[in-house]
């Protein structure tokens, strides 16, 4: 009876056994199925908000999400104007060129302010950012504002293009513009020399304030100035500095790495035929319109202005030690941009 009992009970939970293996090689191919099934849905619907969250709102990309691109823009030019050196000339004769050659030329605001915080430079590199994005066309820019570096902020920089001046010419200009310019707020006078409070003064000649050693056309070496090479070297306090030799340094290689063509108010002629063979899409054109249209520098003019004598030109060449050396040097490099053009048969010299 025992024996008979104990094989009645062995058969069923033998059959239970083998049910249960049954059951798990049927069930786990199922939960692999579902878990597969599920991780795929979540990526699914990971990607449908990431699509859906970029079909309304535009991100730019970095530099290092877009991978290897080139450090410049061809397709964007900077023009971050030296003031009182012509730039309303060449910025006339862009705005006559968009037309023609099929790209647009934005004006920027806040050019009354040209030392820019990290945040503002920021804004700045975002605001041509965002508007290269909506316009989506070739683009020229222009505004007073020192040299921002736009791949310090991951972004790819658009190609800079200026325009200088002998730097006596200039410290002529803004001297006399300073004479017919009643706003003390102006920018191109924030940096320039202090004027003397007494008003006895103010309409004295170039000469009479060198010769009474008035502040106003006093350099002190190591003070911050608003000359010409900060538009180059960049947003380091440094590059104000009078006859710094690292802010000289740093303009040239700036000029070097980011701008393809400066330009030199004395050497028009020469200036645009650079421009127009070296940044062809943009220039194609240019010496004809000039030609046709204006047949001298168009700047502002100060008929005020008198002569001044060579002694004093020759005093603040000496003074001005780094400027010349950085106007000298951007006139070697603009004939020798002719030179690689046309060869020995360039007629610049």
């Amino acid at each position: 009876m025992r024996k008979y009992l104990k094989r009645s009970l062995s058969l069923p939970l033998l059959l239970l056994f083998v049910f249960a293996i049954c059951l798990y090689i049927f069930i786990t191919p199922l939960e692999s199925s579902f878990a597969n099934y599920t991780k795929s849905a979540t990526i699914a619907v990971t990607e449908g908000a990431v699509v859906s969250s970029t079909s309304h709102k535009h991100v730019t990309k970095s530099l290092s999400e877009l991978g290897r691109i080139p450090e410049l823009s061809r397709h964007i030019l900077f023009f971050n104007r030296v003031p009182k050196s012509g730039s309303e000339m060449l910025v006339l004769l862009l705005q006559w060129l968009q037309g023609q050659n099929n790209f647009r030329h934005v004006r920027l605001r806040g050019g009354n302010k040209r030392t820019l915080s990290r945040l503002e430079q920021e804004q700045l590199v975002d605001e041509v950012t965002d508007v290269i994005r909506d316009k989506a066309v070739p683009l020229t820019f222009d505004r007073h504002v020192y040299f921002i570096n736009f791949t310090s902020f991951h972004k790819q920089s658009p190609t800079f293009i200026n325009l200088i001046r002998d730097p006596v010419q200039k410290l002529i200009s803004r001297f006399y513009y300073r004479r017919v310019t009643s706003n003390p707020r102006n920018p191109d006078l924030k940096f320039a020399p202090a004027i003397d409070l007494d008003r006895k003064y103010s309409q004295e000649s170039l000469e009479e304030c060198v010769t009474l050693k008035l502040s106003e056309c006093t350099f002190v070496h190591g003070l911050p100035y608003d000359l010409t090479i900060p538009y180059f070297c960049g947003q380091d306090p440094r590059c104000m500095y009078f006859n710094d030799k690292w802010a000289l340094a740093t303009a040239k290689s700036n000029v070097e790495r980011y701008f393809l063509a400066v330009g030199v108010l004395e050497e028009l002629n020469a200036t645009l035929e650079v421009f127009e063979n070296i940044v062809p899409y943009f220039f194609k054109g240019v010496q004809d319109i000039y030609f046709k249209e204006l047949f001298q520098p168009h700047h502002n003019k100060n008929k005020k202005r008198p002569d001044v004598k060579e002694y004093i030109r020759s005093y603040f060449k000496d003074i001005f030690v780094c400027e010349y050396d950085f106007y000298e040097w951007i006139k070697s490099r603009l004939f020798q941009q002719l030179q690689v053009l046309y060869g020995s048969n360039s007629h610049y010299h």
